[in-house]
């Protein structure tokens, strides 16, 4: 009977442990999944488009790598995923545009773009010479 008991209790003991190991393998298999929808490895970059292939659906953007203080320049993938900020599509940035670029590299080594902005100037402060000239006093 003693045995029996002991049969008993072990057999619980490794249930418990069974279902927490369990447990703790999906939780590490949501974390997973969640960093990999909440973007991470998305980079970034900010700079100005030097060249755009229509065909290719590619464009290359000036920017200044931080960390050698040099200009470099980087060719960005645009597909399906690709969401755009103050323009409708690739068709309607031009060379000379400003763009914040976010971006993930594929594991052939692309650079694919998720969200593209291109920087609209803002409205140029239009003055008079009443705006110039100080209230006059009384």
């Amino acid at each position: 009977m003693h045995a029996l008991k002991k049969l008993g209790v072990g057999a619980l003991a490794a249930f418990f442990i069974g279902v927490c190991a369990v447990g703790s393998f999906a939780a590490e298999d949501l974390l997973v999944e969640d960093s990999a929808s909440s973007g991470a490895g998305l980079l970034w970059i900010w700079g100005e488009v030097t060249r755009l292939d229509l065909t290719s659906k590619e464009l290359s953007i000036r920017y200044l790598d931080y960390e050698t203080d040099l200009e470099k320049e980087m060719v960005v993938a645009v597909d399906a995923k690709t969401a755009f900020e103050n323009v409708a599509s690739l068709e309607e940035i031009k060379p000379l545009d400003t763009a914040s670029i976010d971006y993930v590299v594929s594991p052939e080594g692309k650079n694919l773009a998720r969200m593209i902005s291109i920087e609209k100037p803002q409205d140029a402060y239009e003055s008079t010479p009443q705006d110039l000239n100080p209230p006059e006093a009384d």
